[in-house]
């Protein structure tokens, strides 16, 4: 099962994954575990050549993103490259995902699938 949680920071993603998915603190990894968090970070901090193969390679994961796309728009071009590519990353990953859910102050708001 694939699952998507988006959010602005701090709003509680990792804590809710951690007791909706019974998941813990060592499932969590950049990339490679069971659960990825901060997916916004890895996206800055990698090329991403291809977003459809990188989003595929996240299949069957809980994916924990901040939704880094609201707001001002940054004025270097750099990092408004970031936000589209993560924007994008995100986009594709929903698309496929069995569940997404928006986490604000801790609360779930289902916007695709259920638990």
């Amino acid at each position: 099962m694939t699952v998507l949680m988006i959010g602005g920071a701090y709003q509680g993603k990792k804590e809710l994954a951690k007791k909706l998915f019974n998941l813990n603190d060592n499932d969590f990894n950049r990339i490679d575990g069971k659960a990825v968090y901060n997916l916004h970070d890895y996206i800055k901090n990698n090329n991403i050549p291809n977003i459809t193969d990188f989003a595929n390679s996240l299949r069957d994961k809980v994916i924990i993103c901040n939704e880094i796309g609201c707001g001002v728009i940054p004025i270097n071009k750099e990092l408004d490259n970031w936000r589209e590519i993560t924007g994008r990353v995100c986009c594709e990953i929903a698309s496929f995902a069995d569940i997404v859910i928006r986490v604000t102050a801790g609360i779930p708001q289902f916007i695709k699938g259920r638990i």
